[in-house]
């Protein structure tokens, strides 16, 4: 009996997206291989600690599966950030950061 595995790919930007993080010193978990789930967790530091966030990565014409939609509607924007360029990835960071330290 055949079966089928299914596995699913990066996006084109993936590994570049990870390293913009990780240049940011945030710790990467890469879990796009989750079905259903986002590309990313990631840790980002702050002054008070660090904060977990979910990292769904697109490209610039990359769209959003049914799945991840209601993955990001169950649990929020506020935890899961939907990142296609570096500046998105400068942008959630900075914005996670001022969070933690009161100033949004």
């Amino acid at each position: 009996m055949p079966g089928y595995v299914y596995a699913p790919k990066g996006d084109t930007n993936h590994a570049e997206i990870s390293g913009y993080y990780i240049e940011l010193m945030c710790l990467v978990f890469d879990t796009h291989t989750l079905p259903g789930f986002v590309d990313l967790v990631v840790r980002i530091p702050t002054r008070g600690g660090t904060v977990l966030q979910m990292v769904e990565i697109k490209t610039d014409k990359g769209a959003v599966q049914p799945r991840q939609r209601r993955l990001q509607r169950d649990w929020g924007p506020a935890c899961i950030a939907l990142v296609r360029t570096q500046q998105d990835v400068i942008e959630h960071v900075e914005r996670v950061q001022a969070r933690a330290r009161g100033a949004v």
